[in-house]
């Protein structure tokens, strides 16, 4: 098993705040990088995706992809979002999700990420879990899994602290 390299613990009082959030892991983010959205739906998971690739530059922003497994977004850096919710084994090999894992010219969000849990085995990763907390407000858990995606999240926590 894969140990935890760092983990933090985001408290957002409203959409402001996430896209603030977001706005962080854009600063951050140097190309390679993959996040795994989790939690329930209504949570924030496409939103924190839409103001990531705002915050990267990119002209057209992201929907709910429900519909649509993939779709990529041109900005600083490219923004390759993956939305699961209704992917199956067989559908991971048709998108060809493995392509995209640490392309060091963007960055991959995929949210409902549990079917591709074997292609992530041994990848460098950054996990956020959305929870809801009442009305507007998300507690967002950020986990590390290996050193590669540590140096992010150690940005993002140094900046929050600012507020």
């Amino acid at each position: 098993m894969e140990k935890l390299k760092a983990s933090s613990i985001f408290k957002s009082f409203g959409p402001g705040a996430t896209a603030r959030l977001a706005g962080f892991f854009a600063q951050a983010l140097g190309g390679g990088e993959t996040l795994l959205l989790e939690g329930p739906i209504g949570s924030g998971k496409t939103f924190f995706t839409r103001e990531l690739a705002r915050a990267l530059g990119a002209r057209t922003l992201p929907v709910s992809a429900s519909f649509n497994l993939m779709r990529s977004y041109e900005g600083r850096l490219k923004l390759y979002h993956f939305d699961l919710f209704r992917a199956g084994a067989a559908d991971l090999e048709n998108i060809g999700l493995e392509d995209y894992l640490g392309r060091r010219d963007g960055v991959t969000v995929i949210e409902w990420a549990g079917v591709a849990a074997g292609v992530m085995e041994g990848l460098p990763r950054l996990i956020l879990e959305f929870e809801l907390a009442g009305g507007d407000r998300r507690v967002i858990k950020a986990h590390c899994r290996n050193k590669g995606a540590g140096a992010a999240l150690v940005k993002v926590k140094a900046e929050w602290r600012k507020k």
